[in-house]
């Protein structure tokens, strides 16, 4: 009939062959593996027949891939138990949680696990706080994770960057609004000045708007804190750390934080 031709056997074979699972097509092979000697099947295309094969088992494939994630995580942690060192001071390494004075609540601390709301540690001076945030940042390097430090030296650093212009003073403020993780060390204790006012604002603004925590030790109440700053700017700061944290308390009860 005129428009049409006739199939060839041929024909058909390709068609039935492309109507075919794939794995139809797939040659088995029984491999001892070259790791464990186990004996295991592995299914190849058939224009692989006759080359070499790659003989390990699935079971050693999933080992290995185990192993070498183990190890990074293990260079990633000792990376970061390096990089914690320079950024704590001595007198902090050596802490020992079952010395903490406030042993559960260390512990609630140290359960953290990263995520956009941070921490606000409240409590008298030698609760232990400043000891147990430093113990948390260090599983936070071991993580791979970034992290700045802001203490009462903080504000004299920033006046002295700020003095030599204000491309320095604006690249010291960006690495700590973008960092993972921001530990302010009781930076409250000392008198602050308008600029670096401006500047902590400004910082604690972007991490909140960005999703960024914030891990801070205070002996200041939200009310004594905005006392000591500018207008109206310590309200508006102590709101932004409310909604970004959570309050934990080294002592009986809550504060009004």
């Amino acid at each position: 009939m005129a428009g049409f031709t006739k199939e060839t056997p041929q024909d058909l074979a390709n068609s039935a062959q492309r109507q075919t699972p794939a794995s139809a097509w797939r040659i088995r092979m029984k491999l001892f593996c070259t790791q464990c000697s186990k004996k295991f099947e592995r299914e190849v295309p058939p224009e692989c027949e006759g080359l070499p094969v790659f003989k390990v088992c699935q079971t050693c494939i999933n080992a290995n891939a185990a192993e070498r994630q183990a190890e990074t995580v293990k260079r990633l942690a000792a990376s970061g138990v390096a990089r914690w060192l320079e950024y704590c001071p001595p007198a902090f390494q050596d802490t020992d949680l079952a010395k903490l004075p406030f042993r559960k609540v260390s512990e609630q601390v140290l359960a953290w696990e990263y995520q956009k709301r941070g921490l606000l540690l409240y409590g008298k001076t030698r609760s232990g706080k400043t000891r147990t945030a430093w113990l948390l940042i260090k599983k936070q390097f071991e993580a791979g994770r970034t992290a700045r430090v802001m203490d009462s030296m903080s504000g004299f650093e920033y006046a002295a960057i700020f003095g030599a212009g204000g491309a320095a003073a604006l690249e010291w403020v960006q690495a700590r609004c973008r960092c993972s993780l921001l530990f302010l060390d009781d930076v409250f204790k000392v008198k602050l000045t308008e600029s670096f006012e401006a500047a902590m604002f400004a910082i604690v603004d972007h991490r909140l708007n960005y999703n960024l925590p914030v891990i801070a030790t205070l002996n200041d109440t939200g009310s004594t804190l905005s006392a000591r700053m500018t207008g109206d700017r310590g309200e508006a700061f102590i709101a932004r750390l409310r909604e970004m944290s959570d309050t934990i308390h080294f002592k009986c009860g809550q504060p009004k934080i």
